[in-house]
């Protein structure tokens, strides 16, 4: 990932770490999560095992989380995504999860390579235009 992706993570994780101990507060005979609690644990856990495997990469052609995309689709259309931490892919908006299919088969590609994507939807190819 790039470094300023890594210090976001780093930053979220750290606002992560503070929200689920203030949401954790309340009635301490409680036997029940409550639901916010439980869900800022969940993505503080996947964030925390994304920046345990990570390496910031300080090659600027490679694609790597924080950074984005062109990819050309076999139908001959183009598209570009920015690639993200898992969980906060929303393809309308252009960013792919690096956890999703799409975007774990781009990390690491350069300009020029072509990547056959296994997906729910059936197995496509793309050819990486750019990277930025």
């Amino acid at each position: 990932m790039t470094a300023d992706a890594w210090l976001s993570l780093v930053d979220e994780l750290g606002q992560l770490r503070l929200d689920i101990a203030m949401l954790a507060e309340g009635d301490p005979d409680s036997d029940f999560v409550r639901v916010p609690a439980f869900k800022a644990a969940r993505r503080f856990d996947v964030l925390s095992a994304v920046l345990d495997a990570a390496d910031r990469v300080h090659e600027p052609e490679r694609a790597v989380i924080g950074r984005r995309v062109t990819l050309l689709e076999d139908e001959g259309h183009s598209v570009t995504y920015d690639l993200v931490f898992p969980g906060d892919g929303d393809p309308v908006q252009g960013w792919i999860s690096a956890d999703s299919p799409l975007g774990a088969a781009l990390i690491g590609c350069v300009a020029g390579d072509r990547v056959q994507v296994t997906a729910p939807a059936g197995p496509r190819v793309v050819t990486v235009l750019s990277v930025e």
